[in-house]
């Protein structure tokens, strides 16, 4: 079976529930705090455990501090392989503040021991990198790195997906490398981004995609679904609307789910199914690794749904 190798950040979260926005000299106090791991690379390593991959191994960093260290029990607790973790002596657990008002979350980000991920690290840890394994990569580390590991990736045989995401500027970006990505898993804006283009037109985006080499490209549009392009076809899979209270680990649930399904070797129609589902699932709960679902109840949705 093969398996999934993901880089990127382990983040320890908080996350506040309010009323309204918080704005310059003034306080807002909130309905609910959710205390919770989290981090993109986290939240899409437990998410595919908890659908039931077998092997799932996650390359990051974290401080030699209490939240390191919680984070590191909650993967082993949740059966993520940790060898290829680090504990920095020096540097800060990476911490986020997430507020959520009316389910839309903002975030504030302290991305320390994150940062400290290097070559030297990823390239020990995909040593022993198969033909057939799932390597996912996102932008929670600098995009040589990204690089690199995409590099390694595709020399190994390894299905190479991107989650180009969390993306804020175009500096430093390598457009170039995109010809190393098999799966290209972006939202609208990230699309856009890449692309520096502001059209909302997702046939022309994917086709766009497309040409610099990538051989899928999923682009997740949120309550309107998602949207797989490749060899000229489209599939369009809708979005699960349940009774939504948080969305902050949804898209990591949906990558994890998918990274699961690629290494199951599924149609790509039954992913998409599959991903959507534990997305629309993961959005009924509060804070980000708590709300992912297990294999049960995603496929108890699906049944319910008649598929």
């Amino acid at each position: 079976m093969p398996r999934i190798y993901v880089i990127g950040a382990l983040v320890y979260d908080i996350v506040f529930d309010v009323p309204d926005w918080v704005e310059p000299n003034r306080a807002v106090h909130a309905t609910e705090v959710t205390l919770s791991p989290g981090g993109k690379a986290l939240n899409q390593a437990v998410a595919a455990r908890r659908l039931g991959a077998d092997d799932v191994r996650l390359i990051g960093c974290v401080g030699d501090d209490i939240f390191g260290a919680e984070l590191l029990c909650a993967l082993r607790c949740h059966g993520v392989n940790t060898d290829c973790i680090r504990r920095h002596p020096a540097a800060q657990t990476s911490i986020a503040g997430i507020i959520v008002k009316d389910n839309l979350p903002g975030f504030i980000g302290a991305p320390d021991a994150s940062r400290r991920v290097d070559r030297c690290q990823i390239e020990a840890s995909l040593a022993d990198l198969r033909p057939g394994d799932i390597l996912l990569v996102d932008f929670e580390v600098q995009q040589p790195l990204v690089q690199f590991a995409l590099e390694l990736g595709r020399a190994e045989g390894a299905i190479n997906v991107l989650n180009p995401a969390p993306f804020f500027t175009r500096d430093a970006f390598v457009i170039e490398y995109l010809s190393l990505v098999d799966v290209l898993i972006p939202n609208m804006l990230e699309a856009q981004l890449i692309l520096d283009s502001d059209s909302e037109d997702i046939n022309a985006l994917a086709a766009d995609l497309l040409a610099l080499g990538i051989r899928q490209v999923v682009l997740t549009l949120g309550e309107a679904g998602s949207n797989l392009f490749e060899d000229g076809r489209r599939i369009a899979q809708k979005a699960y609307l349940l009774d939504a209270v948080d969305t902050t680990g949804a898209s990591d649930a949906f990558v994890g789910a998918y990274c699961h399904g690629l290494a199951q070797g599924w149609s790509v129609e039954r992913i998409l199914q599959f991903a959507s589902a534990t997305a629309g699932l993961a959005c009924t709960k509060r804070g980000t690794m708590t709300s992912l679902p297990r294999l049960t109840e995603v496929e108890a949705l699906l049944a319910k749904e008649g598929c």
